[in-house]
């Protein structure tokens, strides 16, 4: 996000923080999530790129409490590190925010937001874990059980090699559901995708349970990928500049 950083233009501090789970790049899966080849990168080529270590969050390959444990592992580091103004997650990383953030709308319905502004790019809507096979020992399981009637079941894309266990269930959240519930997230949001991300159904489950009164979103017109290109990165930058404006509204 560097370009993103530099088009901005501004002096806001950014902390950086790594999904805890050692991962292998995958070669191809880019062009599952693509439908520009001249835009893919291929697992070796990455690791021609850049030699790692490589991190993700959380795997259904590796079991449902992984997900429990991202989601504490991030909270534990807001409260040690934090607060922070706003935060900003590419597709994993996205969603393991938005799910955080529910979580706490729904135990502080009454208290400060976690964020001011929250931009996703190529983020998906949050999973949610109701079947897992080993329970993870930070689960709040009752607040899971309470959950689990505003999703239904993720059917992927998966990871290859990252698929879920076939005794546990990964639930994706339906927006509609979480709206009439009062958990639509309800600060300002940015939400940049693409339309020829594969996965750009679920970055629109994201963006339609944020509030729409303070949302603002850009299709960059590419896959599942943060665009370089000068003209896009000032677009992405304008429309940040956007929900950072709502943003001082809402105060």
């Amino acid at each position: 996000i560097g370009p993103i950083r530099q088009a901005l233009g501004s002096n806001e501090k950014f902390e950086f923080v790594n999904g805890c789970l050692d991962v292998e790049p995958v070669a191809g899966y880019a062009l599952y999530l693509s439908m520009d080849p001249r835009e893919l990168t291929s697992g070796i080529a990455i690791k021609n790129i850049f030699a790692g270590p490589f991190f993700t969050w959380y795997s259904p390959g590796f079991g449902g409490h992984t997900l429990e444990e991202a989601k504490a592992d991030l909270v534990e580091f807001l409260e040690t590190e934090g607060p922070f103004d706003a935060c900003l997650g590419f597709s994993q990383g996205g969603s393991l925010l938005a799910s955080v953030i529910i979580d706490d709308q729904r135990r502080n319905p009454f208290g400060p937001a976690l964020f001011k502004l929250a931009v996703f790019l190529c983020s998906g809507a949050p999973l949610l874990v109701p079947k897992s096979r080993q329970p993870p020992d930070v689960s709040d399981l009752a607040l899971v059980a309470e959950l689990e009637s505003l999703t239904e079941p993720w059917l992927g894309p998966y990871v290859p090699g990252h698929e879920p266990m076939p005794d546990e269930s990964w639930n994706v959240f339906i927006p509609d559901k979480v709206n009439k519930a009062g958990l639509t997230i309800n600060i300002p949001t940015a939400h940049i995708y693409g339309s020829k991300d594969q996965t750009v159904d679920l970055s629109w489950r994201l963006r339609d349970m944020c509030d729409p009164r303070w949302r603002v979103e850009l299709d960059h017109g590419g896959g599942h990928d943060v665009p370089r290109a000068p003209s896009t990165v000032q677009m992405m930058a304008t429309v940040i500049r956007r929900a950072m404006d709502h943003a001082v509204t809402v105060q």
